[in-house]
């Protein structure tokens, strides 16, 4: 018997919630499939059709990337959703993203909100050029007067977003605002389901604008999971455009001799990703 195939939207014990096409199942896991690991929220799924509400999950399709927090798969690109005021827009953080979505080789879309709270005089936009001038897709909206979000749509089809970032940026009146009329308490997919308890998530999927959209309020909690100093020393937003011209390769682009980064930091690459590096990196070590 030929298997349909779904995506895995919630996960809990002995079962999982699935979608295929445009139904939803609830999927028992064959005991094969928890022995080779755990089943995952967005993992593509073989499942047998036992009636018009339950299924057999019995394979995994193969994953094309897999986060630590939230635990996902098979992400196509990452929405990072930042506020230009209050909250104080902050590089740090969104560094640290950056560099977890290169390791991981994730596209990003940045998207910055409030934009009718500042003035184009503002020092942040000082800030935001910095990222333009890395070629990421930026996007700027406000979710009060609907600025930039009928741009902003055009981004989610046909693909599966994780939107993520800090409390208070915006997301989910970006959300409500993409969406008129989604109401998050009542259109969110369920994660409750009738049989065992669900694994600590709040990762919650949404199917909007001929796409998916996991927004995970609890991404934030961030370690940098899955990395090396290493990697992140290769990883880090300008400075992996220079680590290839260092003496050694394993340079942390410290006082390590014959730096490119150290060597270029008064001239092509800018000082304050320079210490948001430093901040970042003396975190890590300090962390492992």
């Amino acid at each position: 018997m030929k298997l349909k195939q779904g995506i895995v939207i919630a996960v809990a014990n002995n079962y999982a919630d699935v979608k295929v096409n445009d139904k939803f199942y609830q999927a028992h896991i064959r005991q094969k499939i928890k022995t080779n690991g755990a089943l995952l929220v967005g993992d593509q799924v073989g499942l047998t059709m036992i009636d018009d509400n339950q299924a057999v999950i019995e394979k995994i399709f193969p994953r094309t990337n897999e986060l630590y927090r939230p635990r996902i798969t098979n992400i196509n690109q990452v929405v990072i959703v930042n506020a230009l005021t209050n909250p104080t827009f902050n590089t740090l953080i969104l560094n640290k993203l950056l560099t977890l979505f290169n390791f991981y080789q994730i596209d990003v879309i940045l998207v910055f909100t409030k934009t009718d709270l500042v003035k184009k005089t503002d020092s942040v936009w000082k800030k935001i050029e910095y990222y333009q001038a890395l070629k990421y897709p930026c996007y700027f909206v406000s979710n009060n007067n609907q600025v930039g979000i009928k741009e902003l749509r055009t981004i989610f089809k046909n693909k599966f977003s994780l939107l993520t970032g800090v409390s208070g940026v915006g997301k989910s009146s970006l959300l409500n605002s993409l969406e008129p009329g989604l109401n998050l308490t009542t259109n969110e997919i369920s994660l409750t389901l009738k049989h065992g308890k669900h694994t600590t998530t709040t990762t919650k999927l949404y199917f909007l604008l001929d796409g998916i959209i996991a927004d995970s309020p609890g991404f934030m909690v961030l370690k940098l999971q899955g990395l090396t100093k290493f990697d992140l020393a290769l990883n880090f937003p300008v400075i992996k455009e220079y680590v290839n011209k260092c003496k050694f390769n394993n340079c942390l682009h410290q006082n390590e001799p014959g730096c490119a980064v150290v060597k270029n930091l008064n001239d092509k690459l800018n000082k304050y990703f320079y210490q948001d590096y430093c901040k970042i990196l003396l975190e890590f070590i300090n962390l492992h």
